[in-house]
């Protein structure tokens, strides 16, 4: 997916004036993908491209953080890329999403079963509408990891997470017993009837598998993160001195609290650790700087 993106303001007349522009990938995975690399991370991205213009620059993008993409099937004739006008307003950094999708088809479980899975120690799914016929594709590759799970010894198991994120996706909820750890948004949250991250969390836990973890990010108000059978735990947000572009925070947190996790951080401090990431990114325009940050 291409991100096309315009800062605007208003001169008091009616038509609005753009003050930059500049492709960006986008995508959650794809996303956090790129983040995961500059945190230090060795990353790969699996996913579809359609072979047309923009998949050349796609794969010039990934290679700049440093992704691997080796696992990618390219679509030919037929297919584009999904793209996006994203407007950015440069007062407050908030933005207006138009997207265009062509069906470019989403991955399957015969290319990811392709997959040695012993090179892997996380691996990290996007919910995204994966049927093939009646199927739900996540659900089958999640389900070849648990198996290859099965025949090694626990410290070389793959520890897996899934981000809910679209509440119109009811497919989603098919997810919530199948992971290690389950990113629910605000929106997916509210749509099962949750007016608070904690709330959220505490009802939404006892979905999850034995051990498993649910963390619910809330924009502004942080983070809460709950093991089953565990505590509660929270972050509050630590926004910028000025917003300048809050798209791909959400990556972002993802990505973050992610890389925490799988550097051995608990659960508390690794939420936090996401919050403090994201934050920083709403203050920096796109996703680059994310390299250079450094914390106490």
């Amino acid at each position: 997916m291409i991100l096309f993106n315009k800062y605007l303001f208003c001169n008091h007349c009616s038509f609005y004036r753009a003050l930059d522009m500049y492709w960006q990938k986008g995508g959650n995975a794809a996303n956090s993908s790129s983040v995961l690399a500059m945190l230090g991370a060795n990353s790969e991205y699996m996913g579809s491209f359609a072979n047309d213009a923009e998949m050349r620059f796609l794969k010039d993008n990934f290679k700049s953080y440093n992704v691997n993409i080796e696992h990618c099937r390219t679509y030919e004739s037929g297919h584009v890329t999904p793209t996006s006008v994203i407007v950015i307003n440069s007062q407050n950094g908030s933005r207006t999403i138009m997207h265009a999708s062509k069906k470019l088809p989403e991955v399957i479980s015969d290319d990811f079963k392709k997959i040695d899975l012993s090179l892997y120690k996380w691996i990290h799914f996007e919910g995204r509408p994966n049927f093939n016929t009646d199927t739900y594709e996540i659900v089958n590759m999640l389900k070849v990891i648990d198996e290859y799970n099965k025949t090694v010894a626990m410290e070389t198991r793959i520890v897996t997470s899934v981000e809910l994120e679209k509440a119109y996706r009811p497919e989603l909820d098919m997810l919530t017993d199948k992971a290690d750890y389950i990113f629910v948004s605000k929106e997916y949250s509210q749509r099962q009837g949750y007016n608070t991250m904690k709330d959220a969390a505490r009802g939404l836990v006892n979905q999850c598998r034995q051990g498993a973890s649910i963390i619910c990010p809330w924009g502004e108000k942080g983070a809460t993160a709950m093991s089953k059978g565990g505590e509660l735990c929270s972050s509050p947000s630590f926004p910028p001195e000025k917003v300048t572009d809050t798209l791909c925070a959400g990556d972002t947190f993802v990505a973050a609290t992610v890389y925490g996790l799988s550097e051995g951080r608990s659960l508390q401090e690794a939420i936090t650790y996401g919050c403090r990431v994201a934050g920083a990114k709403c203050g920096m325009t796109g996703i680059k700087g994310i390299k250079d940050l450094k914390f106490d």
